[in-house]
């Protein structure tokens, strides 16, 4: 399975700290999730920042549901 685009550049909430915090283009920023996978009985995703030649930033551990 393959992440989902959730934003880009100016649509993302926090663009100001990111280029602020790791440099880069703002266009070139994207926010990612993973697809919803069962953790602990909960469904979950990641989510995180990424900036193509940079690398991937603040991934997080989303809860979806509580099952």
């Amino acid at each position: 399975m393959r992440s989902r685009i959730i934003a880009k550049g100016e649509r993302i909430r926090d663009i100001k700290r990111l280029v602020e915090n790791y440099g880069g283009k703002r266009s070139k920023w994207i926010k990612k999730s993973s697809p919803m996978f069962e953790y602990d009985g909960n469904l979950c995703e990641f989510h995180w920042y990424e900036h193509y030649g940079i690398g991937r930033f603040e991934t997080k551990l989303k809860l979806i549901s509580r099952q």
